[in-house]
């Protein structure tokens, strides 16, 4: 029998809900978000959209995980500020998702670098995502990817912190099952 060690590592790690990445790419596909730490003003941004998305989430019929850094009680604290009490959450502090991903961290510059500054303003003073306590990897960038029957068939991955996915973009791919 052909052992699969991307699936067989996407099988150890259960969310707080006890569910497996595995497991729910094999019931429908799943929307991946791998955030920045929990005081990234950023993740706060990324949060709120994924609040927003909520209803073409469920028109597509995609499930929502998110991978974070944060211990259980500070992420679940974090996801209900956003109204999502209700999704898939992976508490990861060993980065091993992230790794078994390849998200990477950003260089000094990609995280909080001149190039990152104006959008960090606009986020923080013009939008209102205050930033909190700085988390565990304030170098981790973040990601999103769509795991469908244990295969990425989209993704994005964040070329700074202050780059985020374009949702509809990402959301619009061809699902295999469709």
């Amino acid at each position: 029998m052909n052992s699969d060690p991307f699936r067989e590592s996407l099988s150890r790690i259960p969310s707080s809900q006890g569910k497996t990445l595995i497991e729910l790419s094999e019931a429908a596909p799943v929307l991946v978000v791998f955030l920045r730490h929990g005081g990234c003003p950023f993740c706060r941004q990324v949060l709120d959209q994924l609040k927003s998305l909520s209803a073409q989430l469920a028109e597509r019929h995609l499930q929502l995980a998110i991978v974070h850094m944060m211990d259980e009680k500070e992420a679940s604290s974090l996801l209900a500020r956003y109204e999502l009490r209700n999704v898939y959450s992976f508490s990861d502090p060993d980065r091993t998702l992230y790794e078994l991903f390849q998200v990477r961290r950003g260089s000094l510059a990609e995280t909080v670098g001149p190039a990152v500054w104006w959008s960090g303003f606009k986020s923080t003073v013009l939008s209102g995502y205050l930033p909190g306590i700085p988390g565990k990897d304030v170098q981790q960038l973040g990601a999103a990817l769509i795991l469908d029957q244990g295969k990425v068939v989209a993704s994005y991955f964040s070329k700074n912190s202050a780059d985020l996915p374009d949702w509809n973009q990402l959301l619009s791919c061809e699902l295999p099952r469709e």
